[in-house]
Parts: C-alpha cells; sequence; structure tokens
C-alpha cells in the first residue's frame, strides 16, 4: 500500500470515528466529499467500499453498513458507551484537587473517544457541594507513585504542606521529608487518603491527605509488612452530612493555625481573614449555613474553634448545646 492509500484509509478511519455514531450516518458520497475536503483526489465508490471492508475484516473496527443506494456507515462499537463517558465526565468536573484547566484538558481527551455529536453532550456543567477547585493537579502524578508503591512493595518519600493564615501553602515540620510504606489509597468526602507506616514510627497505621503530600518519589527500598490486624474499613470515615439551614455571615475566632486547613476544606477560600495574632490564633467572616451540621463541624475542634457573631447565631449554637445536657 503507497504512503498516499495509507494516508487515504486512516483519514477515512478519522471520518468515520469523529462525524458518526448510532444516530449519524455518513453515505458513499458524503465520505467521498469529506476526504476532498482533507485534499485527496476524487475516490470512487468501489474504493470506499473495499477499504471499509477492509477495516471491518482486517482491523476489526465496529463499522456498521446499511445497503441502499448509496450504502451508509456508521461507527457504532466504541470503547465508552455515552452513558459512562458523562459518569467520567462528571466526576472530573466534581474533583476538588483537579484544577480548571486540566479537568478541561482530561474532558477534551473524554471527548476524542466518541463522534463529534456525542462530544457536544459532554459539555456538562455539574453543580456541586463542594466548588472550590484547587489548583493541585499534581496529585495527580502523587496518586500513580503512590499506586507503584503499593503494586510493587516498596516506599516513597514526600513532605507535607498546610495552608498558612496569608491562605498559601507552606511546609510542615519545615519541610521533613516523610519515608512511608504505603498500603492502600481511599477515597473519602472529596479527597484522596494514602494509609501507611511511617519508617520513623512502625507502631501504627498513619493517613495522609494526598493532596497535602508534595515532591513525591517512588524508592527502591522495599515496604515494611503491613500489621496483620489492619483493615481497611477500620480507617474509613464517616461523610460529612449537608443539611440546609439559615445562610449567614459568621464570624469565627481560631484559637490555633491548624483551623486553616480545616476551613479552607470547607469553604475553599471564599472567605475573609479579619485579623492574625503572634500567637497563631485568627479570625475569619464566612458565609455558612447556621445548621446543625455546621454547629457540629464547630464543635469537632474542642474549643479551639469559637462562634463570636452574629448574636443570633452564638445563640442558637449555644442552646443546641444545652439541648445535649
Amino acid at each position: 500500500m503507497s504512503s498516499n492509500n495509507r494516508k487515504k484509509l486512516l483519514d477515512m478511519i478519522r471520518i468515520l470515528f469523529e462525524k458518526t455514531d448510532d444516530e449519524h450516518y455518513l453515505d458513499t458520497y458524503q465520505i467521498i466529499e469529506e476526504l476532498e475536503l482533507l485534499g485527496h483526489e476524487k475516490t470512487d465508490r468501489k474504493t470506499i467500499e473495499t477499504s471499509i471492508k477492509f477495516m471491518i475484516e482486517e482491523l476489526g473496527y465496529g463499522i456498521e453498513k446499511e445497503k441502499g443506494a448509496p450504502n451508509r456507515y456508521r461507527w457504532v462499537d466504541r470503547t465508552f458507551e455515552l452513558a459512562e463517558l458523562k459518569l467520567l465526565v462528571d466526576a472530573v468536573q466534581s474533583c476538588r484537587f483537579i484544577s480548571d484547566k486540566k479537568s478541561k484538558a482530561i474532558i477534551d481527551n473524554l471527548k476524542s473517544l466518541t463522534s463529534a455529536a456525542k462530544a457536544e453532550q459532554l459539555d456538562r456543567k455539574i453543580v456541586t457541594s463542594n466548588t472550590f477547585k484547587r489548583d493541585n493537579s499534581s496529585v495527580l502524578y502523587s496518586i500513580d507513585a503512590i499506586s507503584e508503591a503499593i503494586r510493587m512493595n516498596r516506599r516513597l518519600n514526600f513532605t507535607m504542606v498546610d495552608f498558612g493564615t496569608d491562605m498559601k501553602e507552606h511546609p510542615r515540620y519545615d519541610g521533613k521529608l516523610h519515608e512511608v510504606s504505603p498500603y492502600a489509597l481511599l477515597w473519602n468526602n472529596d479527597y484522596y487518603y494514602m494509609l501507611g507506616i511511617d519508617t520513623e514510627d512502625v507502631s501504627k497505621v498513619k493517613t495522609y491527605r494526598v493532596d497535602r503530600m508534595k515532591d513525591t518519589l517512588l524508592l527502591y527500598e522495599p515496604a515494611i509488612p503491613a500489621p496483620k490486624d489492619f483493615s481497611l474499613d477500620k480507617y474509613s470515615s464517616r461523610v460529612f452530612d449537608m443539611f440546609t439551614g439559615v445562610t449567614a455571615q459568621v464570624e469565627i475566632e481560631c484559637r490555633k493555625p491548624y483551623l486553616m486547613n480545616y476551613l479552607i476544606d470547607r469553604f475553599g477560600k471564599d472567605f475573609k481573614v479579619l485579623s492574625t495574632e503572634e500567637d497563631g490564633s485568627f479570625r475569619v467572616s464566612v458565609m455558612v449555613d447556621a445548621s446543625p451540621t455546621f454547629y457540629a463541624w464547630i464543635f469537632q475542634f474542642g474549643g479551639d474553634a469559637k462562634i463570636v457573631a452574629p448574636s443570633k447565631v452564638c445563640e442558637e449554637f449555644a442552646a443546641m448545646l444545652d439541648a445535649q445536657r
């Protein structure tokens, strides 16, 4: 087969893949026209028929022929059904650790797996309770490194970061390098968690938020064996249930700097830091649903977080605490 004929065959494959599906056909003459638009000389009908027969019988492509005058063709057998692609697009759009830019790139790749007509249906706008998407697509490479370490039974190292009161990431423990033997990846409440044992403390399995891991590197050292009683179910966390309350602008006094991590996890960066103190405490103003779930979220910090305004929300929180006595 000459190079020109090979290019014509490849272009014909691309034309059928992109422009036909279970609902859209191209007939023989339309295929000839599409080839001419790509710069090929006029092709006779017999060549089209022979080429498509080769695609079906020799290459195994899922192309269906409908006899007629002229014959019509459509690409019906694809790796993913449209409903499956929609599900994948929704998952990518909803994922908080994939930036908008990276999400678009992944979705464009997913679109290339179906026809142009069906690809239009993948332009979806999914509304989720967590609309804040961090520009942290490097987590994808961390997940890959963790998966390889688990598969190959090897260790990896990395540093951890926290958000400061400036809403920027800062190295935890002065950039200390952790060497960990990973045992499992856990997806919970929009985040990936890695479970493993740190080489410096082999007494217990620890949990690491993958999107807070930086510069993850796969090592050659064999992993430390997991404890005999290790169980993934044992480490599963409860999902943060969402119940709607009255929307209110609330001021929260945070007595410890670690609380910035939880504020950004829950509300993104759509809140205002009102003040910061030398001891690491700070005060923020955030729009919330003043509901029992929000109050329970505050209560979990054991006094490190305190609602200070408005008075109505403070009173409701106090009333809820009194009701538990």
